[in-house]
């Protein structure tokens, strides 16, 4: 099964995080993005499910947002209750971003998601506390 992507959150990180993506590891044909709360969209419910229901039935759609709780995902959560195939993640960063777009599109996306929101390597880090790191290590 295809994968279709959507980055969404409040103001303009939506499109800065996938610019940085693309920076990185290429531009992307799969990836919509929502900028909610500027340029007059502030109705996410609407923008959401216009993005959702533009996704062909038998794709996944990854929708990635920024802040768990939040108007963004709370809209994007009603739409993966009622939909098959909706996969939400929400706290998004770079890494996860980066690894998810880097991975293999065949793999199954419910596994190759759980596993990587239980990886360490896209979890924040306190570098300070990072063991790792050697005082006089040089960079």
């Amino acid at each position: 099964m295809s994968r279709q992507y959507i980055i969404a959150s409040h103001a303009h990180f939506a499109e800065g995080i996938f610019e940085s993506v693309k920076l990185l590891a290429g531009d992307r044909d799969d990836v919509s993005v929502l900028n909610a709360f500027v340029d007059g969209n502030d109705d996410v419910e609407a923008a959401s499910r216009s993005l959702v229901e533009s996704m062909p039935d038998d794709t996944d759609v990854v929708v990635l947002t920024d802040l768990m709780g939040g108007s963004v995902n709370n809209e994007f959560t009603k739409l993966m209750l009622t939909r098959p195939n909706v996969y939400l993640v929400t706290n998004m960063n770079l890494p996860l971003l980066l690894t998810l777009f880097l991975s293999d599109e065949d793999e199954d996306t419910e596994s190759l998601l759980r596993q990587l929101v239980s990886s360490d390597e896209v979890r924040p880090r306190f570098v300070n506390d990072d063991s790792a790191i050697e005082e006089d290590e040089d960079f």
